[in-house]
């Protein structure tokens, strides 16, 4: 597939009838004619600036959000909470790519309170309705904003929200606790350390973990729960506890701290108030955590490293180490 059509700022047409998206083309084989989603009746922000007063919309389609990582997923979903915020009777049809992994698509399930239909691409263009607010968000990495812009205030600008209008604490995700609340029984007290993120880059290397581990204890007086297969007299890895997503944010969702990196812990851990400990090693934590009042952000990145989203090159990912190690040599 052409350059041009992999880092698209939108969707993608297959044999100008059905909607796609790159990224589910780049997991099979395609023979037919692709080209950019052009349409006159779908709102793209990217190509033109639009606004929206959703208080007077009824139905809306958002094509190909929103994103295809569970931390994105989180945020988009956010802003979708917003729009239902405004106008709590809007119909909300959400068509998303087909191949995500199964735990990103677990929490467009865990938000069905938001979204009211649930459709999945390559999706006919004749299914969409000229009376609703048609909006592409797709392809969101190659977006100039992506780059510039705090994650809940790139997705509400590119719905057509004025995202300087909506308060700070709209944009917490506490959607999560509205949709999966907390289990009030669970008194169980510990700090958890999740060290993963969907690339090297962003990850806290394992050699790194004992020390991290220690740290907490000592610093917390309580057990350290996580996910690393680091041995610690006071560390249990719960790894195999949390088979899926809902798992996962409950054990954040009952932390009583989480350390973590720059991933989609940091953002299930804020939709619980939960005081977080995020290390950030390329993107700026303003983009990331300005609405996250409970986190202690601390970036470790250089201009090596600044604005890159992923990446498993060797030496980049040996810097990012070397970053680490400066780091926790100061600890």
């Amino acid at each position: 597939m052409k350059t041009e059509l992999v880092e698209n700022s939108g969707s993608l047409l297959e044999n100008h009838t059905h909607i796609t998206s790159s990224f589910d083309l780049s997991k099979g084989s395609n023979d037919g004619v692709i080209t950019k989603l052009a349409l006159d009746n779908v709102l793209n922000h990217s190509i033109k600036g639009f606004r929206k007063n959703y208080l007077n919309e009824k139905n809306l389609n958002v094509i190909n959000g929103m994103g295809v990582t569970l931390g994105d997923s989180i945020i988009g979903i956010n802003a979708l909470d917003c729009i239902k915020k405004i106008n709590k009777n809007i119909q909300i049809t959400l068509i998303r790519p087909a191949t995500c992994h199964s735990y990103v698509e677990e929490i467009y399930s865990i938000a069905s309170n938001l979204i009211d239909r649930l459709e999945y691409m390559p999706y006919d263009i004749k299914r969409l309705r000229r009376d609703a607010v048609n909006i592409d968000i797709g392809n969101q990495l190659y977006w100039h904003d992506f780059n510039n812009l705090e994650m809940h205030d790139f997705f509400l600008k590119n719905l057509g929200v004025d995202f300087e209008s909506i308060p700070d604490n709209w944009k917490c995700n506490y959607w999560l606790k509205d949709s999966l609340p907390k289990d009030a029984n669970n008194k169980n007290q510990y700090v958890l350390f999740c060290p993963k993120a969907s690339t090297s880059l962003r990850s806290i290397p394992e050699r790194f973990h004992y020390q991290i581990i220690d740290n907490l204890y000592t610093s917390f007086d309580l057990p350290v729960h996580g996910f690393s297969p680091i041995t610690h007299p006071m560390y249990k890895d719960i790894s195999k506890m949390c088979s899926n997503t809902a798992d996962f944010i409950k054990a954040i969702a009952h932390a009583q701290h989480v350390y973590t990196c720059d991933s989609s812990a940091l953002h299930v851990a804020s939709g619980y108030d939960i005081p977080t400990t995020c290390i950030f090693t390329a993107i700026n934590p303003v983009l990331r955590s300005r609405y996250y009042k409970n986190c202690k952000s601390i970036y470790i990145g250089d201009e090596i490293t600044q604005n890159l989203h992923e990446s498993e090159d060797p030496a980049i990912i040996e810097h990012v180490v070397s970053r680490f190690e400066a780091f926790y040599e100061k600890i």
